[in-house]
């Protein structure tokens, strides 16, 4: 009823939705405590709601651009079955207020889409380009110092017998933002470069570089902030090359296709009804090797909900499309498959990681699905006692500059 409710004032729908849905959980017993603190914020006065929830324009610094990722835009906010953690929260300093944005600067000369009535909406981007609406997150930037310093970390408690991989991926706008807008938006490439210069002993997977090779083919989705699963592949592909290991070509996979699909923007963009009317397709794959999936707790005990349940795939309405991969993020997904080469992949990642998955089921004797905000093990004692052999960081760019990446720390480097 609050989230229906057209008389509040934008700011203090922003911040509800921010607060019940998409806050990002940092430790288990936190959350509790920051609710509190954004009821007060919201009780007090519009502008600390606004100064809390908005990411950092490309002015700020990087902590302040930390609002970042929830995987609970699995689908629409007010459809998802699991209400988890979003991988781009929606507010960058710099777009924050309903503006028209001119798209003067573009001409047909440009190599990039010309949009057209580009609408800002808590720091998303409404544009259509050749003939059909895209929704596209403004990004604030960020280093990822905290980030790239954890990953350190981890591989130095891991040692040298486990390979360690790290693969941060743009979101759509870093390709797709029509011409005239890049003042509104950081670079997703500075983020990535960032990271990978502070890295010691860890494997970097240059995601941006698999990506934008395929540019001209449909790697994102137009209605959600997530990739679509081709996207997912040419960077999954990527990691498997890097990591010496066989990967099949697109072909041999078994192709699926959800209609109608209106995903996280619309809510992200304050029910946008020129996305609402524009759904998307959603095309995923099923490969062809023989696997069987286990589901988890967090705490790595088996979940009695899924005891019967070994599929990666999970059936779901249109707006939830991209929940088809193992239903969410709040579990720890076991895979075994028919490989026998003796490698073992743990991925920790957000929710763009899902969809990464069954590419690697060609590729891996075993793979470990942990989520880096739902993990409540030790993470290199759980490396050790499941004979992991290789462990990949994945995850979107709002994510390894933001709040999230503090999940890395406190969930998986804390006893």
């Amino acid at each position: 009823d609050v989230l229906g409710s057209r008389g509040l004032g934008d700011v203090y729908k922003r911040q509800i939705i921010y607060s019940a849905i998409y806050l990002p959980r940092i430790k288990k017993g936190h959350t509790m405590k920051l609710n509190i603190k954004l009821t007060a914020a919201i009780l007090a006065c519009a502008s600390i709601l606004t100064s809390a929830c908005a990411c950092s324009s490309q002015n700020t610094s990087s902590a302040t651009d930390s609002k970042n990722e929830s995987s609970a835009a699995e689908s629409s906010a007010a459809e998802s079955k699991d209400n988890t953690k979003s991988d781009t929260t929606s507010d960058n300093s710099s777009a924050s207020s309903e503006s028209t944005v001119s798209s003067d600067e573009s001409s047909s000369e440009n190599k990039k889409p010309v949009g057209v009535d580009g609408v800002q909406t808590n720091g998303q981007l409404v544009v259509d380009i050749d003939g059909h609406t895209w929704g596209i997150s403004l990004y604030g930037g960020g280093d990822g110092a905290n980030y790239a310093s954890y990953l350190n970390e981890f591989k130095e408690k891991v040692g040298s017998s486990v390979n360690v991989f790290n693969m941060v991926v743009p979101t759509a706008g870093a390709y797709y933002l029509p011409e005239g807008y890049e003042k509104y938006n950081a670079s997703h490439r500075d983020s990535i470069n960032s990271i990978a210069n502070k890295l010691v002993n860890v494997i970097n997977v240059d995601g941006y570089a698999a990506l934008e090779a395929h540019t001209n083919e449909y790697i994102y989705t137009r209605t959600d902030h997530h990739w679509e699963p081709l996207g997912a592949y040419y960077a999954a592909k990527a990691f498997c090359e890097m990591a010496q290991v066989p990967v099949k070509e697109l072909s041999t996979y078994k192709t699926e296709t959800i209609e109608g699909f209106v995903g996280t923007m619309y809510a992200f963009t304050d029910y946008n009804e020129r996305i609402k009317n524009d759904p998307d397709t959603f095309t995923y794959y099923i490969p062809s090797t023989d696997y069987t999936a286990t589901y988890y707790t967090t705490d790595f005990k088996v979940d009695e909900q899924f005891t019967q349940f070994h599929s990666i795939f999970v059936d779901q309405p249109a707006s939830g499309a991209y929940s088809t991969f193992m239903g969410g993020d709040q579990k720890i997904v076991k895979i075994e498959t028919a490989n026998k080469n003796g490698r073992k992949l743990c991925i920790f990642k957000d929710s763009y990681g899902n969809a990464e998955v069954p590419f690697f089921i060609d590729s891996f004797e075993e793979i470990y699905v942990c989520d880096i905000r739902y993990f409540d093990l030790y993470a290199p004692d759980f490396i050790k006692d499941n004979g992991i052999t290789d462990v990949l960081f994945t995850m979107c760019t709002f994510s390894a500059v933001g709040e999230n990446a503090e999940g890395i720390k406190n969930n998986l480097l804390s006893k």
